[in-house]
Parts: structure tokens; C-alpha cells; sequence
């Protein structure tokens, strides 16, 4: 039996739209528009902000290095990062909350960065930062910008490939890293992105999702074949 058998009918359950969304925002992906770029926008929060109780030992002769297991916190950090479908790009913004206000933030360095008569597609859950009158105001007082959203269907957050990187960014950079305060948090992240972008960003694609996809498509189809 398929990994993905039944599971398309029980996101339906959750989202009654989830079919058609999903087909919508994997074909985004796979095949993305050419009147300007694509992203999959996110946010990461509660980066724990946190430094050991005791200093870690390093390895000596007969010795493995030891890392002390308990933390004293002082806070949180959050990501808003924005990957670009085309090239692998991520585009990020580490702040110590997120809400509207900070996605527009986000909004607006995508807006700078993109070459003028471009339509800027965003492909983000429908969540209520994303959705908010701030954002509507703020897209309304720059009309020389298109900017069209393409809403994830409910709970999918794993159909965005900026989830993928996310899985790459705790494992290289926060797996083993030790944040003493919010600007000990925020170089780490933004150094991993300035150094991932020239080096390491590609275009992800949908490779172990393909059969999940056809079946996707062929339920979608499913019902005007019967009608005909």
C-alpha cells in the first residue's frame, strides 16, 4: 500500500479544497510562472535563544568531549524566510517576533530586490499574519507592485518547499549551537543564509512526491469524467 494511500482523503476532511490546492501549488513548484519569481514564504519561530548552565568539555586523551544537557533560556527568536522557487534562494529576516508587521518587513525586501514590472508570487499558508489588513494596507500603497498569493491548503506547511530548507537550517546551523542572546541568535542565521545562497541553494523539486501528485491529479479528474 502506498505511503500516501488515504491520505488525500483524510486532508480533504481538514480542508475541503485540499485537492485542488494542492495540485494547484505543486504544479507552481514544478512548472513556476514566468512574468517574475516565485517564493515559498515561512516563518521559523521560537529559535530557542539559550546558553549551557556549565561550559562544555572539550575532548582530551582518554576523554570524549562532554556537552552539558541543561540550559538556561533567555528568549526566543523568529525567521521569516523566503525561498525562491527558481534558484534556491532564501531571502530572511530574523526577528524576535513575528507578526504582520514583520512579514510585511519581509514583503518589502522581496519588493527591493526584485527587478521593477515583475509579478512577485508568494505561495503561503492562509494564516492570519499573511492575511491581515496590515498587509492588505501595505500592498495597497504600493500599486507599482503585483503581488498574488497562492494559498497552501489548511495544515499542509510541508507542500512549501521553504520547509525543506528550514530542515536543512536546523540540522547544519542550529542543531549544535549555543545562542546566548537575540544578536548571538541572529548572526548565525543570517551568516547560514549569506553563505548558503553562493554556494549551496538549487531549485528543490517534487521527487518522491510524484506518485502522490498523479494521484492527486487523476482524483481531480476523476470527477468530469464521470460527468462526460
Amino acid at each position: 500500500m502506498s505511503a500516501w494511500s488515504g491520505f488525500d482523503s483524510w486532508m480533504e476532511q481538514r480542508d475541503p479544497e485540499f485537492v485542488r490546492k494542492a495540485v494547484e501549488i505543486i504544479e507552481l513548484e514544478l512548472g513556476p510562472p514566468t512574468d517574475g519569481p516565485p517564493f515559498c514564504g515561512d516563518e521559523k519561530p521560537g529559535i530557542g535563544v539559550r546558553q549551557p548552565a556549565a561550559p562544555s568539555q572539550p575532548v582530551r586523551p582518554g576523554q570524549p568531549a562532554r556537552r552539558e544537557f541543561e540550559y538556561v533560556r533567555h528568549g526566543t527568536a523568529d525567521l521569516l524566510a523566503a525561498f525562491c522557487v527558481n534558484d534556491g534562494q532564501v531571502t530572511g529576516l530574523v526577528r524576535t517576533r513575528h507578526r504582520s508587521r514583520e512579514f510585511c518587513e519581509l514583503l518589502d525586501v522581496l519588493d527591493r530586490q526584485t527587478p521593477f514590472g515583475q509579478t512577485i508570487h508568494l505561495i503561503v499558508d492562509p494564516v492570519s499574519l499573511h492575511r491581515s489588513a496590515e498587509v492588505a494596507v501595505w500592498l495597497a500603497f504600493r500599486p507599482w507592485r503585483t503581488f498574488v498569493f497562492h494559498w497552501l491548503p489548511t495544515h499542509t506547511s510541508w507542500l512549501s518547499f521553504v520547509e525543506a530548507w528550514f530542515a536543512i537550517l536546523s540540522k547544519k546551523c542550529l542543531a549544535r549551537s549555543e545562542l546566548a542572546d537575540f544578536a548571538a541568535a541572529e548572526r548565525p542565521l543570517t551568516d547560514f543564509i549569506a553563505t548558503y545562497n553562493p554556494h549551496q541553494a538549487h531549485p528543490f523539486t517534487w521527487r518522491k512526491g510524484v506518485r502522490f501528485y498523479q494521484r492527486l491529479k487523476d482524483k481531480l479528474a476523476a470527477p468530469t469524467q464521470e460527468a462526460a
